[in-house]
């Protein structure tokens, strides 16, 4: 009996387990079939944003327009999912001098105002009948964030230039940020709509969107003399271009979060990311238009390079294209003598013509916060990672020093590198100078220092071009340390030489730059390259050499040629030096008419320049 019981009872369980799993089963079956119809339900392909059992992709915005040109006004339409809310901001401007009446203590405006993410506490609440374009022409308009109701109507109210507008986009709910915020930038042609891009704008176009804060901040803002300058003023400190001040600073503290958009020759986005921004340069810091450096990095959304070809010239030592770049730099046209604007890329390009290492570079119309900035000139930075690119040499392995000048003083900084190779290079230098190298063992000794033909190709070229900012100064050199190789270039323990700031190039032709390379100096006893040159041209087989190298400058950088290429670089900027001179007030004709002195250097220069050769380093 107690058997049968047993029994019994196991049945039961086993009847009551088939039962629930069938009723799982079924339940499943039934979930499913109604999660497949809504799914069903759902547009793929419209602007709306994708359902999901969990809810909706709050990943991205959903807008009626990508980023680019139009050549005429845009309805901008948002798509927030179902029962949430999409926040924005807008910069834009026409006006040069627009700011929203703020200064910092020490003086500056608050020049380039907005670049805001979307902030709820910052939320405009008035029921405005449109958000149009004079309101975010305001500086209060270009401060707020809005809450999208209706599409925004963009227009350009010129039939002269273009309007940049950038909106900054992100979903929330109950005022909480629930997706990335996203960047979209427009380029508007004409209020006609009868002009392309290439009607306004002759270059690539970059527009930087950062917050003004950042720009502005007393104690942190990179764009003003700020805290730094005030406390140098306590400590009694003297005023020149070099006081503290925050825009003097450098490194990565004094690194900003911004997002930056290129767009081709066609007005194309063709590289949209988040980036960091520095102020670059030396006494050009000062200016209102300054240098900045974008430094791309994976602690900002992932991308740590700048992922695209922008230097047509730029190769390796192979000759492959280089198509990445860890940093660019945006240089200004401070220093230019007579503001031509084109004066440091043309003699760059030169002397890549002439075989001497240097920066390539390209015209670019640079928008800050959707306000006008200037014409630049967009190239590669000559950091750490520029020997990587060029020569596959291990950054941590290169020694890099430059001549800046510190309150009127010249002489070498370290850019990387170690003291103590540091001290390898001076002594290298002066080793050079103050040696006999006049024997038949003397061209072997030169050589296990420097890279022969890169010295005397870099000598060569900065002498024709009559730079008077050189060699005293803007000199730079780097060596690699790492294990050597003879089958490599860079990578046989040589000191080599790059070009950089070439703004006072290509003056008066008749002037004996021999002369004033052979005899500069430099502060603090620093050893001069000048003086360099001048100890080793007593030796025969370095000075033939350094001869054919200046032979082959002058031979290859002839008359017709310098004309041909200081025309193109003149008519490659004259449709955006109109936008320039509109909002800078200089005139057209008297900027095309100061390349006159630049083609009477290209006739005269030649003859000069070899007579001066056979004087200082004659044949034989």
């Amino acid at each position: 009996m107690k058997s049968k019981n047993r029994i019994m009872f196991f049945s039961a369980i086993i009847i009551i387990c088939v039962f629930g799993l069938a009723l799982t089963w079924f339940l499943q079956l039934i979930l499913s079939s109604a999660s497949s119809a809504e799914e069903q339900s759902v547009p793929t392909d419209g602007p709306e944003q994708a359902q999901s059992a969990q809810g909706p992709d709050l990943s991205d915005v959903s807008v009626s327009h990508s980023s680019g040109f139009y050549d005429t006004a845009i309805k901008l339409e948002m798509y927030p999912p179902e029962g949430y809310d999409i926040y924005y901001t807008v910069t834009m401007s026409s006006a040069r001098s627009l700011t929203d009446g703020r200064t910092a203590p020490t003086g500056e405006s608050y020049f380039f105002v907005g670049g805001k993410d979307p902030d709820p506490a910052n939320l405009d609440t008035e029921d405005r009948a449109s958000y149009d374009y004079k309101l975010f022409n305001t500086s209060e308009g270009r401060a707020l964030t809005y809450k999208y109701k209706t599409p925004l109507d963009f227009v350009n109210q010129s039939n002269f230039t273009s309007l940049v507008v950038t909106v900054k986009a992100a979903i929330f709910k109950n005022n909480v940020r629930l997706s990335p915020v996203r960047h979209f930038t427009y380029i508007l042609g004409s209020i006609n709509g009868d002009k392309s891009y290439k009607d306004i704008y002759g270059s690539m176009l970059i527009s930087i969107t950062i917050d003004d804060e950042l720009l502005y901040d007393y104690e942190t803002g990179i764009f003003i003399s700020g805290k730094k300058y005030d406390e140098a003023m306590e400590n009694g400190v003297a005023i020149d271009p070099w006081t503290p001040r925050n825009y003097n600073q450098r490194g990565t503290e004094w690194e900003r979060l911004a997002h930056v958009d290129f767009f081709d020759e066609n007005g194309k986005l063709v590289l949209s990311q988040i980036c960091g921004v520095r102020v670059a340069g030396g006494t050009s810091r000062g200016a209102t238009i300054k240098s900045l450096k974008l430094v791309a990095g994976t602690g900002y959304d992932g991308n740590d390079r700048f992922n695209y070809p922008f230097f047509e010239g730029a190769r390796n030592v192979n000759g492959d294209p280089i198509t990445s770049y860890k940093k660019l730099v945006l240089r200004n046209p401070r220093n230019d003598i007579g503001g031509t604007m084109v004066r440091d890329q043309l003699l760059h390009k030169l002397g890549g013509v002439v075989g001497v290492d240097y920066q390539e570079g390209r015209d670019a119309v640079v928008y800050l916060n959707g306000k006008y900035y200037s014409i630049m000139c967009l190239h590669e930075a000559l950091d750490a990672e520029y020997y990587e690119d060029h020569y596959f040499v291990n950054k941590n392995n290169v020694a890099s020093f430059l001549i800046r000048s510190d309150q009127y003083l010249f002489r070498y900084k370290q850019e990387s590198g170690t003291d103590e190779q540091f001290k390898s290079f001076k002594a290298d230098m002066n080793y050079l100078i103050y040696n006999d190298f006049s024997g038949e063992k003397g061209m072997e000794k030169i050589s296990e220092v420097i890279d022969v033909d890169n010295f005397c190709r870099y000598m060569a070229y900065q002498i024709f071009i009559v730079n008077l900012d050189w060699p005293h100064n803007n000199v730079l050199i780097w060596k690699y340390f790492g294990p050597e190789s003879s089958s490599v270039k860079a990578m046989d323990g040589r000191w080599r030489f790059i070009l950089k700031d070439l703004d006072f190039g290509l003056n008066d032709p008749e002037t004996d730059t021999f002369f004033r390379t052979l005899n500069d100096g430099l502060s603090f006893d620093d050893p001069c390259i000048g003086p360099v040159l001048r100890n080793l041209l007593k030796n025969k087989t370095f000075r033939s050499i350094f001869r054919q190298c200046c032979i082959d400058v002058a031979d290859t950088l002839s008359e017709d040629f310098l004309i041909e290429k200081i025309d193109a670089a003149v008519d490659g900027l004259s449709l955006d030096m109109q936008l320039y001179s509109m909002y800078n007030g200089m005139g057209l004709e008297s900027w095309r008419n100061y390349f006159d002195q630049w083609r009477s250097f290209a006739k005269l220069r030649r003859n000069y320049f070899l007579d001066q050769l056979d004087h200082y380093a004659p044949e034989g």
